[in-house]
């Protein structure tokens, strides 16, 4: 095959192209500044309004709960942010071991400023503990949960209704990080026990660089930029309209097809997962089966060199990782599959595949076929030859 397979789409996905089509009518015909007073800035607020009430019914969300962003990780920055605004003490924050890292890394700085934060640990197949999760919130005031919905590197669901449900109960907000879920689960925000959640747009065929904040109280929201009166005071800043009209139209067509989407991807995901278990020898699927999105399997090909795997699809034009786009420049073993409880050299043997609407049943041949090649080519190769600065890092 000459063209290239992405099968990386948890790090980002294609634009559909009526995605693309109504981006390019945003800055052509629909030009205008949503902020302006005149014909032009009417007819821009109308399709921020229209791009708006798209997404919402894709979550189940009223409207005015929705704020733009430039993304998943804006919004786990101000929903963070703001739990610190709300305190009167020493803030604590619960969450987990396996969260992006837009989360983790905000986490850590908070711990420098002398907040406590609680990382809940998850089991093999990647789940937290309800009782643990509970014990923690009843032990001492909360401020804020925030747990990822849907895990970017294994696809694993964490049950976040049953999370809210715990939170409810004592009082405390829940954020969940759905940047991997919208698009993928069936979801009516209103009526769950979630307080704050983070969309982002390039995960479901929309463009980069857009996201959206959905706040169940807005005024709970505390801005971190400051500015204009952009996105009801809370998002200062020309809107970035065609990003915007992107993510709604992204957003539409995903609630028009989203059996059929997610049915058919699903089919390719399990023909390419049971076809390499099938035909190459010591192969195991990481994190729970049952329990994920549609799209996505993380392999562990034991005894084979993972960063060599993946280089070597590469070559033949077949994208895919060994962890999340934020971190899979870092020569280091995915800390989501450490966490589980995989060893170095197993978290170094596995890759995440992740499909798309995109997704051709030819591709997925085509790819098992070539991973069973270079599986064979690479038995001889053990991870003890890893090189020595990086088994020096255990």
């Amino acid at each position: 095959m000459n063209t290239e397979i992405y099968l990386d789409n948890n790090a980002t996905s294609r634009p559909l192209p009526e995605v693309r089509e109504a981006m390019l009518e945003a800055l052509d015909a629909g030009f205008g500044n949503p902020s302006s007073a005149h014909s032009a800035g009417e007819r821009a607020r109308s399709r921020l309004i229209e791009a708006r009430e798209a997404v919402a019914h894709l979550i189940g969300a009223e409207p005015c709960s929705l704020f733009f962003v430039s993304g998943a990780t804006e919004a786990n920055n101000m929903v963070l942010s703001s739990a610190l605004m709300r305190r009167g003490h020493r803030t604590r924050i619960i969450t987990t071991n396996v969260e992006h890292s837009s989360i983790k890394k905000y986490c850590k700085y908070l711990e420098a400023q002398s907040a406590d934060i609680v990382y809940l640990p998850v089991d093999r197949l990647g789940h937290i503990s309800l009782s643990i999760l509970e014990k923690e919130i009843s032990s001492k005031k909360v401020d804020l949960v925030t747990i990822q919905w849907v895990n970017n590197e294994t696809g694993v669901i964490q049950p976040i209704a049953d999370i809210g449900n715990i939170c409810q109960r004592y009082g405390v907000p829940l954020h969940t990080d759905a940047a991997q879920a919208v698009g993928k689960i069936r979801m009516q925000i209103d009526n769950m026990p979630i307080d704050f959640l983070s969309v982002s747009g390039h995960k479901f065929h929309g463009p980069q660089g857009i996201g959206v904040i959905y706040a169940k109280a807005p005024k709970s929201l505390y801005p971190i930029l400051w500015g204009g009166p952009q996105e009801f005071g809370m998002r200062p800043g020309t809107e970035n309209l065609p990003g915007i009209v992107g993510i709604g139209k992204a957003a539409e067509l995903r609630s028009k097809r989203f059996d059929t989407v997610t049915n058919r991807v699903q089919e390719l995901r399990d023909i390419f997962e049971l076809s390499v278990l099938r035909l190459v020898p010591n192969v195991e699927v990481n994190g729970d089966r049952t329990r994920r999105v549609h799209n996505t399997t993380n392999l562990l090909f034991r005894d084979i060199e993972g960063q060599a795997l993946v280089a070597r699809l590469d070559q033949l034009g077949i994208r895919c990782s060994q962890s999340s786009a934020c971190t899979n420049q870092i020569p280091e073993p995915s800390y989501v599959l450490r966490s589980m409880g995989l060893s170095y050299d197993e978290a170094f043997s596995s890759i995440r595949f992740s499909l798309s609407e995109y997704t051709t049943r030819q591709e997925i041949d085509y790819t098992v076929e070539q991973i069973k090649e270079i599986c064979s080519a690479l038995s001889d190769f053990s991870l003890n030859k890893i090189p020595k600065l990086m088994a020096e890092q255990r």
